[in-house]
């Protein structure tokens, strides 16, 4: 595996690629890494990430399933998922009317079995991090002192139930500290003995950058790859 460079953003290759942002931007006080990596031929996680104005928007997020049936989904949650992002973005909304949006869009396309989880959310340039949780895996924040905090789900999924809610999450993230968003297939990857890597694992090593995560996903799973596996990594510089 490749170094990353210092504000950019990569993704190993894999035949959805074109469907990924292979460079995200960095302005402003923003340093962004991203990775995705399927476990099988298609994956069902998305992320986007947009920087407009003195904000840097992200999304990362997962479908139900796994195989084709998934990858058609995330391809169209991908597709919308930048529209509404870089359409909100100009409008300056809230990130829980993002997810609202998305959730209206997919429900009445999806099938009843099939939803997704995502996290939406933009960071300012002075610090100010607003993040709606959708049924996702909680977002790890690093403090310059090590300790972490959790970013917990503020709504259900998006596109399966009829009357649905979320509400924005309201942080600050200081000077060198970072925010670490990912799919399942980070926590939950397994070892030899059944041990999930889980989020204190990540906590362990949220501060290191998505290169020396992934590594020690793969190192705690010993090269076995269960699920998709997606992250962004957002860090004030």
């Amino acid at each position: 595996m490749s170094a990353m460079p210092s504000g950019s953003s990569s993704v190993i290759a894999f035949p959805q690629l074109a469907l990924f942002p292979a460079r995200a931007r960095r302005r402003g006080t923003y340093d962004v890494q991203a990775f995705s990596r399927p476990a099988r031929a298609f994956t069902g996680d998305f992320y986007f990430t947009h920087r407009h104005d003195d904000r840097m928007w992200f999304a990362v997020g997962d479908v139900s399933g796994k195989g084709i049936n998934a990858a058609v989904v995330m391809a169209m949650i991908q597709e919308e998922l930048e529209h509404r992002i870089m359409s909100c973005a100009n409008a300056a909304c809230d990130p829980a009317q993002t997810v609202t949006r998305l959730h209206e869009f997919l429900r009445p396309l999806l099938p009843a079995n099939k939803f997704a989880s995502a996290v939406i959310g933009y960071a300012t340039d002075d610090g100010h991090l607003v993040v709606a949780n959708a049924g996702h895996c909680p977002p790890v924040i690093v403090r310059r002192d090590g300790s972490t905090d959790l970013v917990e789900s503020t709504g259900p999924v998006v596109g399966i139930l009829p009357e649905s809610r979320w509400r924005s999450s309201v942080r600050m993230l200081g000077r060198g500290e970072t925010l670490v968003l990912y799919s399942d297939g980070v926590i939950e990857a397994e070892s030899p003995d059944g041990c999930q890597f889980g989020v204190d694992g990540l906590r362990r090593v949220a501060a290191t950058g998505a290169e020396a995560i992934v590594a020690a996903v793969d190192a705690h799973a010993h090269g076995e790859r269960g699920d998709d596996l997606t992250l962004v990594v957002v860090r004030r510089s």
